[in-house]
């Protein structure tokens, strides 16, 4: 019964995407991949990817059958705990910064750049990154392969 409450909780909130949170108590009842967009309130390109790409009706319905998906913005200044960690904001100047999660999960070569999407495994490793603008017609190849 937990089970089923809990996949239809999955259903219900997977468009507007699961906390960290969620996910870290929903693997434990049924796991399978993660997707995490790592995005910013001030990034034209995923904005876009918001009205565009996770509006594509392929993409919504391989992410809600398939993946977890987590919509999480890198500067959120809240306090998120995963997999047994907890993750703050950093500040690095007068009203910016990045969170540590968006920087665990999104940095390449030392540089976290928006949007980025990242595959996890059920061990929470990642499996794919992208750090740029993915269309629904590319999203949706990249989500059949894993």
């Amino acid at each position: 019964m937990l089970s089923l409450l809990l996949t239809g909780l999955s259903l219900q909130a997977q468009d507007y995407g699961l906390s960290f949170q969620e996910v870290d108590s929903l693997m434990k009842v049924a796991p399978k991949p993660i997707l995490v967009f790592l995005h910013a309130d001030w990034c034209k390109y995923c904005q876009g990817m918001k009205k565009t790409t996770f509006q594509d009706e392929k993409v919504k319905t391989k992410l809600k059958s398939d993946f977890y998906f987590i919509s999480f913005n890198g500067e959120s200044k809240e306090d998120v705990v995963f997999s047994g960690h907890r993750f703050r904001y950093q500040p690095s100047g007068a009203g910016t910064g990045e969170h540590q999660l968006a920087k665990q999960l999104g940095e390449v070569d030392g540089e976290l750049a928006y949007p980025t999407l990242v595959v996890l495994n059920d061990k929470y490793e990642i499996i794919g990154q992208w750090n740029s603008f993915l269309s629904g017609k590319r999203l949706g190849r990249i989500l059949a392969k894993h």
